[in-house]
């Protein structure tokens, strides 16, 4: 949850009417906003994250307004053609493709609204932009600029400007280097070749996302128009970041232009502020809360929550403001019907049936192994589901099979769901290393396995035993035991995998298949993965098996 701070004369001016701290507290915590303290003139909340439209004393206020009925229903916003435009090149389409831009005139930029604005747009930045990464916004003083825009990039040392707070010029390839802001956030774009980068008719830069503005055309209080601009990968997060900033700027009494962004031969303008328009099926909401609520009861709880809304037979016909970026469906509105009705007024009520809940097969034939294993003197582990390609075959030396792979990963260390659970043994191992031997160690854990061209989810059972007498023979009688006390017949074959030591590894067989395999490991896989002492691994299909 993002953390927001606010002034009750803020609130206040904004809602026309002073709140008690009582109020204030039971209001929000109705939202679902928690109220963590307050302290003198200002309130410290917990913003739930499906609402960045109230990560800012506008949004908040906006809120409250139509849950405590001072003006309920649809608050409607509009953008007026600025006549002004945005050139994008196809420079950016590798870079940073997406842009949306809007003017806000007659602000009336004070101290107490930069502090506001600021604060919206690094909540925005660390959530919805996921640290600048996917939605990064700026703010410049319109006054100071000659339309129309260009987006497009720039090679590393093809520009200079001075940044925000510095006195002299700089290349895009010193900012990166040497600015803090560079530092923090230049690994976004650092990897390509040429950064984006928007600049007016007249040449001056406004800004090299996602890093930072230009000094010239900083916001300062007194500026009187601001020109915004959000870029990013997501055309859909760059332009709700968009619309929640214009609403806060409107709601402060700022005049919304739009912008022409010119794409690919197309032309679109932003903010798109119109509402949305849904339908809300009584009969379906009515099964899922619990309650028979009638089509006016809904109508005035959706207004309530900002929406506006009118019976329609069976249904409701709702609009909702263009800030409700979190509204993916029709359960969604439930959710703003039983809000304002009050969770607590809900009548609890049983089951009509009974039901009693056991153990599957499958878990029962799994908690017998554990046991078997526990009994064996081995000490279970749970390991993620998710690993990477180093840990999975390149420190395993093991070749590279099929794997199902996160397609935008937040880190190098889950990139992929492993495919088998040895290397993580391996790495727990690893991370133990000083801790006393042997050391005995399992895990019941699930895969995911390439079948047909489609990852299937498996599980499996992985065993480990790390120390100065760690051996084949050692593991194979482990392996003999737990098959024997399983009721399966097997025979041991010699098995050649680069994972383990040649001649010191074997695949378990059982009705003529592979149902598992053990040996040592390799000293080059020990080193990989930083462990000092000998190492004996096993693992098994448990499909079919436990």
């Amino acid at each position: 949850m993002a953390s927001l701070r606010f002034s009750k004369k803020s609130l206040a001016s904004l809602l026309g009417k002073k709140l008690s701290d009582a109020e204030i507290t039971e209001s929000l915590t109705l939202l679902g906003m928690p109220v963590d303290g307050i302290d003198g003139d200002e309130v410290l909340v917990d913003v739930t994250p499906n609402r960045p439209d109230m990560y800012s004393v506008e949004g908040v206020a906006r809120a409250l307004s139509a849950f405590l009925g001072l003006a309920p229903g649809l608050r409607e916003y509009a953008a007026e053609d600025s006549g002004m435009a945005v050139e994008v090149d196809a420079s950016v389409k590798k870079v940073r493709p997406f842009i949306a831009c809007a003017v806000a005139r007659n602000v009336p930029v004070d101290d107490e609204l930069l502090v506001s604005l600021i604060a919206l747009q690094e909540k925005l930045h660390d959530t919805v932009g996921r640290k600048r990464r996917k939605v990064a916004i700026g703010f410049t003083d319109l006054d100071k600029l000659a339309p129309p825009f260009t987006y497009r990039a720039v090679g590393p040392r093809e520009v200079k400007f001075i940044p925000l707070e510095q006195k002299e010029e700089w290349t895009p390839e010193r900012i990166l280097a040497e600015l803090k802001q560079g530092r923090d956030y230049g690994y976004i774009i650092m990897g390509h070749k040429k950064y984006p980068l928007i600049a007016d008719s007249a040449g001056n830069v406004v800004a090299l996302p996602p890093i930072i503005t230009a000094e010239k055309v900083k916001v300062t209080p007194g500026t009187r128009a601001i020109f915004i601009d959000v870029t990013g990968t997501s055309e859909h997060a760059v332009n709700d970041a968009l619309t929640i900033i214009c609403c806060a700027l409107a709601d402060r009494g700022a005049e919304i232009g739009s912008v022409s962004i010119s794409r690919d031969g197309k032309k679109e303008a932003t903010p798109r502020l119109a509402p949305r328009d849904s339908t809300l099926r009584l009969k379906r909401m009515n099964a899922l809360l619990g309650r028979e609520f009638s089509a006016e009861e809904v109508v005035k709880l959706l207004s309530r929550m900002g929406h506006a809304a009118e019976a329609a037979g069976t249904a409701v016909s709702v609009l909702s403001p263009c800030y409700r970026t979190d509204l993916l469906n029709e359960a969604d509105l439930f959710e703003d019907v039983a809000i304002p009705f009050g969770y607590n007024n809900f009548e609890p009520t049983l089951p009509s049936f009974v039901t009693s809940g056991a153990p599957s097969a499958r878990e029962e034939r799994t908690e017998f192994v554990r046991e078997l294993l526990l009994g064996l003197g081995y000490t279970e582990t749970l390991q993620p589901f998710l690993s990477s390609e180093e840990a999975q075959f390149k420190k395993t030396l093991a070749p590279g099979t099929p794997a199902a792979r996160i397609k935008n990963p937040l880190t190098e260390n889950a990139t992929l769901f492993r495919t088998w659970c040895i290397p993580s043994l391996l790495e727990t191992l690893a991370l133990n290393k000083n801790a006393p031997m042997p050391q005995k160690v399992f895990e019941l854990g699930d895969v995911a396995v390439i079948e047909k061209g489609k990852p299937v989810e498996t599980r499996k059972l992985a065993c480990a035993i790390c120390g100065p007498k760690a051996s084949f023979n050692e593991m194979r009688s482990a392996v003999e035991a737990l098959y024997r006390e399983l009721g399966i017949a097997i025979k041991l074959e010699p098995l050649k995998h680069p994972t383990f030591i040649p001649g010191r590894a074997a695949t378990v067989m059982s009705k003529g298949e592979a149902v598992g395999a053990f040996g040592e490991i390799h000293p080059q896989v020990l080193n990989n993965f930083g462990i000092e002492q000998p190492t004996a691994v096993f693992e098994m299909e448990c499909c079919g098996q436990i």
